[in-house]
């Protein structure tokens, strides 16, 4: 595989695609989203005021618009006992700017970025995972500002597209922002540019996003359903904003069998990187739905860049999305109504938007190895192979950084995870831009490690089912979630129990107890909150790890 030189867009491009840099944030025209089983009666749309419904894909949502007064419709529609909820169609925005530099986050050998040396290792091991699976047999939907079809890393590779912006089934992309994640997922290894960490996988776009990089939450939940009733196992989303959505969020929940990977975003107007967890949440991003993933972002010495959101709730591991190369519309492309020049396909960008492409194509291989498995599996391979980094420790549920390598190998049942504590979270350093260094050479391909036998009965297929609740005062409903796991033989298994502790801006696991209990062969499941194994929990993020004398898995959770 060779590199090409890469163009630049004018400077005014960088001020339009962070998530605080486009126009101000608020509603989408005067559109409401409306859930009632049936739909809007006439004499319901009369009264509210609101008219021209249309219904989304999902049962008994449509969309209205207020005739004059917005706030007194949807005061309106909520106090109409038939409806379920209203709400403003809310706008929904990328979450990158260009900068620029070279394809670090699949092999990092060090090699200098913007006349700045990397960390031989702060990488995805992209190669190593390449030796198991390139993901063929699976489909990523990209919901974005569409993909440019005609690109030769992409033409043939694109499936079962729609415009969701125009109505139609043309969803060509004319900001390049799509493109270029699509780019980061699925580019072929063709020998012409670069190639994306799933090389075989396919492309759905699905435009929800206009030419200026701007769309609503009707799009995007029109979008994630359609992804869902197809099949599509994994879904790319580099998008959002501070307000949250009922209807975008009942799309993920009524497709359990779908993977939504999501960006956490790059702060507010500032450009800084905020809590998510806090007083700054970004949707969907903060949806806690056991089928998302949200993603931050990492530069190329593992640091988390500063314009990444973090949260150690809500943003569950970091990737690369500092000064990423990938594909680009050729010719030009158009950014609130000037037209630019765009080079020859390529462009470099930076942004929590280019690290979700890195994960969501880090699903897939896993998904081509493991298409039997659900997408609470998958995601806990993610999660559970990400190289834990006391420079994320506290910004994210893992506090690491996506191994696509390690991922797939717990995918293909090869796993070893040491009993071992994250460090304490220490303060980022501030990471300097320097000029474009020369291109890196091309890509080597490495072998996986060799897998090791174990002669214990191995442990596999670990799973949290549900989101525990527990009560301490009247009128709550407790809930509880199912651990669950498939020992090869009967075996003593250990259970380690960590809590979540911050004091001030550090944060760490602390023990909350550890028991050993015999489990049988197969399946076995075991009862979540208010105790495991007779461990008290309370509210919080938690941490369990499972041991046998072959293997050992950790999965973390929370408790409401």
């Amino acid at each position: 595989m060779r590199r090409t030189l890469l163009g630049f867009l004018p400077a005014l491009m960088v001020t339009v695609l962070g998530f605080g840099a486009a126009k101000a944030e608020g509603s989408v025209a005067d559109e409401i989203i409306v859930l009632r089983d049936g739909g809007l009666t006439r004499a319901e749309r009369a009264q509210a005021g609101v008219s021209g419904a249309r219904p989304l894909s999902l049962a008994g949502v449509e969309v209205v618009r207020a005739r004059d007064d917005r706030p007194g419709a949807l005061a309106a529609l909520r106090a109409d006992p038939d409806v379920t909820w209203a709400e403003p169609n809310r706008p929904r925005r990328i979450a990158a700017e260009p900068l620029a530099g070279l394809l670090w986050g699949l092999h990092n050998t060090g090699q200098s970025v913007w006349w700045r040396t990397g960390t031989p290792d702060a990488d995805i091991d992209a190669p190593e995972a390449w030796a198991l699976t390139r993901g063929a047999g699976t489909t990523v939907a990209v919901v974005d500002t569409g993909v440019d079809a005609q690109h030769p890393e992409l033409a043939g590779r694109l499936v079962g597209g729609y415009d969701f912006v125009d109505g139609d089934a043309d969803p060509q992309d004319a900001h390049g922002h799509g493109t270029h994640v699509a780019g980061t997922i699925a580019a072929g290894e063709n020998g012409i540019g670069v190639i994306g960490v799933a090389p075989d996988a396919l492309v759905m776009p699905l435009r929800v996003l206009d030419a200026s990089g701007s769309g609503s939450s009707a799009g995007v939940t029109a979008a994630f359903n359609h992804a869902g009733d197809q099949g599509v196992s994994v879904v790319n989303a580099s998008l959002g904003s501070q307000y949250p959505s009922r209807a975008e969020r009942d799309a993920i929940r009524s497709h359990p069998e779908t993977l939504y990977v999501v960006a956490a975003g790059n702060g507010g107007a500032d450009g800084v990187g905020d809590d998510v967890d806090g007083a700054a949440p970004e949707y969907p991003c903060a949806y806690d739905e056991p089928n998302l993933v949200c993603v931050g972002a990492t530069d190329s010495r593992d640091a988390r860049t500063s314009f990444s959101n973090y949260g150690a709730a809500s943003v569950d591991l970091f990737a690369p999305g500092a000064n990423v190369v990938s594909t680009f519309p050729r010719g030009r492309a158009t950014v609130l109504g000037a037209s630019f020049p765009t080079g020859d396909g390529y462009e470099i960008m930076q942004g929590t938007s280019m690290a979700s492409p890195h994960v969501a194509g880090a699903a897939a291989l896993a998904g081509a190895l493991r298409p039997d498995w659900s997408p609470g599996q998958v995601k806990a391979a993610l999660l559970e192979g990400a190289d834990r980094l006391s420079a994320l420790t506290g910004a994210s549920v893992t506090g690491g950084r996506l191994n696509a390598a390690a991922a797939v190998r717990i995918a293909g049942g090869v796993r070893e995870t040491p009993l071992s504590t994250q460090a304490p979270l220490e303060p980022e350093a501030a990471q300097p831009v320097a000029p474009l260094a020369p291109v890196a050479p091309d890509l080597p391909l490495a072998p996986a490690a060799p897998a090791t036998p174990a002669s214990a009965p191995t442990l596999s297929r670990v799973d949290i089912a549900g989101t525990p609740r527990v009560c301490r005062r009247r009128g709550c409903h407790a809930r509880t979630a199912t651990l669950s796991f498939v020992l090869a033989a009967e075996a003593d298994v250990t259970v380690r129990l960590e809590r979540r502790r911050c004091v001030r801006t550090r944060c760490g696991w602390r023990s909350a107890g550890i028991r050993s209990r015999r489990a049988p062969a197969g399946r076995a499941r075991w009862r979540i909150a208010p105790r495991l194994l007779g461990m008290r929990l309370e509210r919080g993020a938690w941490r369990v790890t499972l041991a046998t004398e072959a293997n050992s898995a950790r999965r973390t959770f929370r408790v409401r």
